[in-house]
């Protein structure tokens, strides 16, 4: 759990671990603002506080050190203004151990609420799928991996905004997809000052999907693997193009403007939007599949 400025939020995050039914996990916060985040929180031997030794160096740098400093042989994340829901582990973790990466389906909702709330995924299939389905989302999945299935991955610590998609699919394109539970395990909390919500989000989202899609295309496969480099283009010029077309959508979250374009179930999502419509042109629709998994483990770190 990295942690920067999070004193209002970092309670709920770390009391919704502290509710898991699955009891056998360590929590490692990491603070990024030199912050003793200690005070603030119970008082549990599960709980390990550690430190970038910087302010302000980034949420990849944060994650790193605590996927660097994790023991046990699952792994996953949460970032300091999200929750779990009680049983997240207690499902996923047996999954993961089954299928190398295991996910749920994540619940957005404006918080404090009431306000916006849909799920990611509608209606999902239960089951593995290709890397490429989970691609089609652009927000944070978050999955409980297998150690061995992430290997020497690391989060691109240049990268301020998409750091996780890099992550996350890259792992996935090696590993050949992940399994998803369809009910949602996770609460995406969409906040005021959500990064997403700040008034230079969209330029910020296209510059880092621009460092992206040059380094892939200059040969920095980015651990993605060659035979999916050509996707993983696809599949960042698609987002580039969502991103530059949401403030024409009139939509105030992005994850409304893209969760309501899947459950319309159209091939552009809005249907008469000329802008959404040019947008999404310039890059195509990644292909759709299914299946994927395999691998072994057990706890969780």
């Amino acid at each position: 759990m990295p942690a920067y400025r999070a004193e209002a939020s970092i309670g709920a995050a770390v009391r919704s671990v502290l509710a898991q039914t699955y009891r056998h996990w360590e929590l490692i916060v990491v603070a990024d603002d030199g912050v003793d985040y200690q005070a603030l929180l119970p008082a549990d031997r599960r709980l390990v506080l550690a430190r970038t030794g910087a302010c302000g160096s980034g949420p990849s740098a944060a994650r790193n050190r605590g996927l660097d400093g994790a023991r046990h042989p699952l792994v996953t994340f949460l970032d300091s203004d999200d929750v779990w829901y009680p049983d997240k582990l207690t499902i996923l973790a047996p999954l993961a151990r089954a299928h190398g990466i295991a996910l749920g389906n994540t619940r957005f909702c404006e918080h404090p609420g009431p306000g916006y709330g849909a799920n990611c995924w509608h209606d999902p299939v239960e089951g593995c799928h290709d890397w490429l389905f989970f691609a089609r989302v652009s927000e944070s999945l978050w999955p409980v991996y297998q150690r061995a299935v992430i290997g020497r991955t690391r989060f691109p610590e240049c990268l301020r905004f998409a750091e996780d998609a890099v992550f996350t699919l890259s792992i996935m394109a090696r590993h050949g997809g992940a399994y998803l539970y369809p009910r949602p395990l996770h609460e995406y909390r969409l906040r005021p000052e959500s990064l997403s919500r700040s008034g230079d989000a969209v330029r910020r989202a296209d510059e880092a999907y621009g460092w992206i899609l040059s380094v892939l295309r200059e040969g920095d496969r980015l651990s993605f693997p060659a035979e999916t480099v050509d996707s993983a283009i696809a599949v960042f010029e698609r987002r580039r193009a969502l991103n530059r077309a949401f403030p024409a959508s009139g939509m105030r979250y992005f994850q409304e403007f893209e969760t309501g374009m899947r459950a319309r179930r159209t091939r552009w999502g809005v249907a008469g939007d000329e802008a959404v419509r040019e947008r999404l042109a310039e890059a195509g629709e990644p292909a759709r599949y299914d299946r994927g998994g395999g691998g072994d483990g057990n706890g969780i770190g």
